[in-house]
């Protein structure tokens, strides 16, 4: 993912930005001890969502440790994990892996050649194990590089593309579940696209990349509508879940969080969102 699926923490609770700040390092730490400190360096937020999105909805046994980081180390630290930690962990490889080549090909980017061919290995072991996802990202990245190359072509055919990556990404086992998750994880990578492009356009433009607000005729400031859609039927879907635990702060990420750099570069300042 992209960066934008994170909290808005001046709404939370501090016992809230506890639990999220925990399950953070507990994805942290299994990135590292699985794979190592490269894997670690794509660490990031949007995985920690889906950890507490899946968690919620399967509720597995948690482990909880203190422990002392490396990074931060002047005070003992929380992690929690379960299984959907090690899952993440296996899709933030998987991710990193392609978007480090497809940086390398659109922008010829050396370091992102160096890292692709450093966390390959670990990638092989994940492809392994999902088998689908894995396929799903690589099918989705190639149908893409078309499109991003033939400028004629609609830019929902971009747009459609990153929900149908997304999708796969978000059912870890097909069950009673995973039609509502693809339908969730689909609408997610949609407005995840849209919100990319939407704080890329300057430079898009600029450089003369493909973005899919060129053929939409739209701006930046223009594009909160567009963009509350694919979010909106996200929602419709996680309303209709039976999630209990980290409800409160799923709701916070979903209805502002996620909002929080659109407003900051539309208006200067961060809005409330819902």
């Amino acid at each position: 993912m992209f960066g934008y699926i994170e909290c808005n923490r001046s709404k939370l609770s501090r016992e809230e930005l506890e639990r999220y700040q925990s399950v953070y390092c507990g994805l942290c730490r299994v990135l590292k001890e699985k794979y190592g400190e490269l894997e670690r360096l794509s660490l990031s937020y949007d995985m920690t969502f889906a950890v507490l999105f899946l968690s919620s909805l399967y509720e597995p046994a948690e482990k909880t440790e203190k422990f002392r980081c490396s990074v931060h180390p002047l005070r003992v630290r929380t992690s929690v994990r379960n299984k959907f930690t090690e899952y993440a962990a296996d899709m933030t490889v998987a991710l990193a892996y392609f978007k480090a080549l497809d940086d390398w090909k659109d922008e010829k980017k050396t370091g992102k050649r160096w890292y692709a061919g450093k966390i390959r290995k670990a990638y092989q072991a994940v492809e392994r194990a999902y088998p689908r996802q894995c396929q799903a990202i690589s099918a989705s990245i190639q149908e893409l590089e078309l499109i991003e190359k033939d400028r004629e072509m609609n830019p929902d055919q971009a747009i459609n593309c990153s929900g149908r990556m997304l999708s796969e990404l978000f059912v870890w086992e097909e069950d009673f579940w995973s039609n509502s998750l693809r339908t969730f994880g689909y609408e997610l990578g949609r407005f995840i696209y849209l919100m990319d492009a939407t704080l890329d356009y300057k430079k898009d433009l600029r450089n003369r990349n493909y973005n899919p607000l060129f053929g939409m005729g739209k701006q930046p400031e223009e594009m909160e509508a567009a963009l509350s859609l694919p979010l909106g039927n996200a929602m419709e879907v996680f309303e209709k879940l039976p999630l209990v635990q980290d409800a409160h702060l799923l709701r916070n990420i979903l209805y502002g969080g996620v909002w929080q750099q659109y407003y900051a570069k539309m208006r200067g300042k961060e809005k409330d969102h819902g």
